[in-house]
């Protein structure tokens, strides 16, 4: 036996290693002698060749591993070395890689399926965001999965959350999941990726892809080193993950208000409808202001890409002209008079509409009646006071009468002969 190989030192459990044997004839005649392939002290197969005289041959045989472990492998006659093999239960493999992307092909042959299994990914030099490990739940010992990491966001195959808003790093991508399921990853971003972003190690958090918006996931930072920062994130339930910080971009699109007459004065609403055209959802802040001073205020979570109409309302109890907002935006003039602020014998105001309560109403469409009618009248109409609006109409109808009646009188004085 001159020599002894293997083609590889690490495979899959359930896969085979090809171990090679050379055997050279030093002698003067041909001859045959056994190649015995063992495995830990244990003969795995045994094969006889011939070989002529000052002549070699090469055989090749497979040997299979269906479980787990390392294994010392020597091929005997007399004994040659072919050197170790790692079996694994899973195995992480680098199909393709440049400068922004690596595609990943997770194997597994004898993966646990009570619990979830972490499988160690090597990290390429000269990445500012790579993978380190990746963890799954299976529900089958073997399965295959295809995964892809995108150092370029704008490289990726999904649409990825840009602009002001929104500071990506990097994107993993699975491309299968038949019979195993993400659980979690730990990832690492380069000190200096987050520096020039001017975003802290501890607001960088993995936003999952559901339903075509990015939700934040739990987000942890597993361990500092001085170049870069290690994460460890939930994976569950997506198959697009985008790692920095998204934030949420709010707006006042529209704004309205109405009042009434309440047992306890004149209650005043303002509605304002919020948008959210940002990349993440997040909680807006609404506050009613009269005459510049905070009255009500309540807290609204808004998804991304979405809007909802936010109610507030306050109770005036005196009269005046009053600027209501919503925030910083000026919704509308209202107009309180004494005789709208009218008490009755037990000293409340006379309510001209059922009362309503005084909670917060926080509503994705704008309040109607519960009789389906159209609810109180807005105070003001295309910035012209509804008070005026209505005195006017009023005030037309009654000169209309008038006109009809004299019409009528000059028609009884008719001489003509004909009756009308």
């Amino acid at each position: 036996m001159s020599g002894a190989s293997k083609d590889t030192n690490t495979i899959l459990a359930g896969d085979s290693v090809n171990v090679t044997a050379t055997v050279q004839n030093t002698g003067s005649s041909g001859g045959a002698t056994n190649i015995e392939y063992v495995v830990n002290g244990t003969t795995r197969a045994t094969e006889r060749v011939v070989v002529d005289a000052g002549s070699s041959v090469e055989r090749t045989r497979a040997l299979k591993f269906d479980t787990p472990g390392t294994y010392r492998i020597k091929v005997q006659s007399p004994g040659k070395s072919a050197g170790r093999v790692r079996v694994k239960p899973a195995i992480v493999e680098t199909k393709q890689m440049d400068q922004t992307t690596r595609q990943l092909k997770i194997r597994g042959g004898m993966v646990p399926t009570n619990e979830p299994y972490v499988m160690n990914v090597s990290r390429p030099a000269n990445r500012s965001f790579a993978l380190q490990s990746w963890t799954v739940n299976a529900s089958q010992e073997a399965f295959t999965q295809d995964v892809t990491e995108y150092t370029d966001p704008s490289a990726a195959d999904i649409s990825v959350p840009s602009g002001d808003d929104a500071s990506v790093f990097g994107v993993v991508t699975v491309g299968s999941s038949d019979g195993v399921e993400p659980s979690s990853m730990q990832f690492a971003l380069n000190r200096s990726t987050l520096q020039q972003a001017g975003i802290a190690a501890q607001d960088v958090r993995v936003y999952h892809r559901v339903n075509g918006s990015w939700k934040a996931a739990e987000t942890t930072v597993a361990s500092e080193q001085p170049d870069r920062v290690v994460y460890e994130a939930d994976t569950a339930g997506a198959t697009a993950y985008a790692i920095g910080k998204l934030e949420p971009s709010f707006s006042v699109t529209r704004t309205s208000v109405v009042n009434e007459q309440a047992t306890d004065g004149h209650r005043v609403t303002v509605r304002g409808t919020v948008e959210n055209a940002g990349s993440s959802p997040g909680t807006y802040d609404a506050q009613m202001l009269v005459d510049g001073e905070v009255v009500n205020q309540t807290s609204v979570t808004v998804p991304a890409d979405t809007e909802q109409t936010v109610t507030l309302s306050t109770v005036v109890t005196t009269p005046g002209t009053f600027q209501i907002g919503f925030n910083d935006v000026n919704a509308g003039e209202v107009q309180v008079t004494e005789s709208q602020l009218q008490t009755d014998e037990n000293g409340g105001a006379e309510p001209k509409t059922e009362p309503t309560g005084t909670e917060t109403a926080v509503q994705t469409e704008p309040a109607v009646d519960g009789d389906g009618g159209l609810g109180p009248l807005p105070a003001t109409v295309m910035g012209i006071s509804t008070v005026l609006v209505i005195g006017g109409l009023l005030g037309a109808l009654l000169l209309f009468g008038v006109v009809i009646v004299l019409l009528r009188r000059g028609g009884s004085r008719n001489d003509s002969g004909f009756e009308l």
